[in-house]
């Protein structure tokens, strides 16, 4: 099959996030035909990736953060999600700044502003990836950081965020628990976590 972008049409104008229609003509075995794509992205219009391809860059970046010990823990955040209308079990997560040089400045922001927990020795877990290819253009990396100290949130009016270390030997009870709205990134970080401890005894 072969793919043409031929027109963009913006259906909304929101402060954050908006609806496009992307029209593409698409031929396959001989046969053309147009096909319309509805788009949610955070991207003005001249800047969408359909038009850009520009994945280098991530909207956004979750935290993996780990507090070291006797007990070692792992931070996460319940947090209401209007679209669901329920609190939902995540990491701590935050979009970049336009001045972010890069995922581990906005971490070490976010981190605090979410959870006022301090990071250090900040890497990168997983480079800029699509966060749901068939709805939106956004991308976020993942990053793994170690807990280096506390301080206060800095959370915005309508932010309904509580913080708490889990500890790892906790996961499997977590994930196993049917009344546990996890989101599906927090939930394979949390394999993830699980897997790289059991493999450090």
């Amino acid at each position: 099959m072969n793919w043409t972008l031929k027109t963009i049409t913006q259906e909304t104008h929101h402060k954050f996030l908006n609806f496009f229609t992307y029209s593409f003509v698409v031929e396959k075995e001989g046969e053309t035909a147009e096909y319309p794509y509805y788009v949610s992205s955070r991207h003005n219009k001249d800047e969408l990736l359909a038009l850009t391809h520009r994945f280098s860059r991530p909207d956004g970046v979750l935290i993996a953060a780990i507090k070291e010990g006797d007990e070692p823990s792992v931070l996460i955040i319940e947090e209401f999600r209007p679209p669901l209308n329920a609190k939902v079990i995540e990491f701590p997560a935050g979009l970049l700044e336009p001045t972010d040089e890069n995922e581990t400045i906005a971490a070490m922001r976010e981190s605090i502003e979410e959870a006022g927990v301090e990071l250090c020795d900040v890497t990168l877990l997983c480079p800029p990836s699509p966060t749901s290819a068939g709805l939106s253009d956004e991308m976020i990396s993942v990053v793994y950081g170690k807990v280096k100290g506390l301080t206060d949130t800095h959370l915005e009016k309508f932010e309904d965020i509580h913080a708490r270390f889990l500890p790892i030997r906790d996961i499997p009870a977590l994930l196993a628990d049917p009344n546990a709205l996890i989101a599906i990134n927090a939930r394979l970080c949390l394999l993830y976590i699980q897997e790289l401890f059991r493999n450090k005894k």
